[in-house]
């Protein structure tokens, strides 16, 4: 079995401020700080042969963090794992877009796989960077233990492809919070995999409750 923990970074910048971070690269808080500690704790006893990273800078020190001192566990960069890239979007205030493109916006919550806009990817885009990665990963990793530190975003793209979810379905795959990790297995280098676990904040977060086999962040 080769199994995969998606990482979503910890919290930073835009997360506090409630910008589209997108593909802007942002710095990490002083939440995100500690979140990075509760992190290292989490993954210290666990065996990683190799952690797969997103280039932005808050993902990177996410995976840092999720190597937990150990300097022999590679971390490789791949920029197929950075977030959308939004256009117009980028930076903006959430409320501030529901508010002046409610229709995007709206898309955006209901029907994410239709999302584009000026400047953008689209998502069939975002989707289709994901899966490549991820099976790229898969190949070159079988039999292996792995962490994949992306964003909010794309680590839903992520999962979804990992369950071998058209991407029409990704309403199926909640949000992670920032820290957030989930557990799939595959046998070998084969997609779908199996979801041991999602979201789980139980090293940020002790209110973090287990429902149906699946953690779930929210309170």
């Amino acid at each position: 079995m080769t199994t995969i923990y998606f990482v979503r970074h910890v919290q930073a910048a835009g997360n506090i401020q409630r910008t589209f971070q997108g593909a802007c690269d942002t710095d990490i808080s002083a939440q995100g700080e500690l979140q990075c500690q509760n992190l290292s704790d989490y993954f210290a006893d666990l065996s990683l042969d190799a952690i797969y990273t997103s280039p932005l800078k808050r993902a990177v020190l996410t995976a840092e963090a999720c190597r937990a001192g150990r300097k022999q566990i590679p971390i490789l960069t791949d920029d197929r794992l950075r977030e959308i890239c939004a256009g117009v979007w980028e930076g903006q205030p959430i409320d501030d877009l529901e508010k002046n493109d409610p229709e995007n916006f709206r898309i955006w919550q209901q029907s994410p796989w239709n999302f584009a806009v000026e400047g953008s990817e689209t998502m069939v885009q975002v989707f289709d960077r994901c899966r490549a990665a991820l099976a790229d990963i898969l190949a070159k990793n079988a039999g292996r233990s792995l962490a994949v530190v992306s964003h909010g975003c794309a680590t839903r793209n992520l999962i979804t492809a990992a369950l071998g979810l058209p991407i029409e379905e990704m309403g199926q795959v909640e949000w992670i919070r920032n820290g957030g990790v989930s557990k799939m297995e595959f046998a070998a280098d084969a997609i779908p995999g199996i979801l041991v676990y999602h979201g789980y904040t139980g090293h940020i977060d002790p209110s973090t409750i287990l429902k149906g086999g699946t953690f779930y962040s929210r309170k």
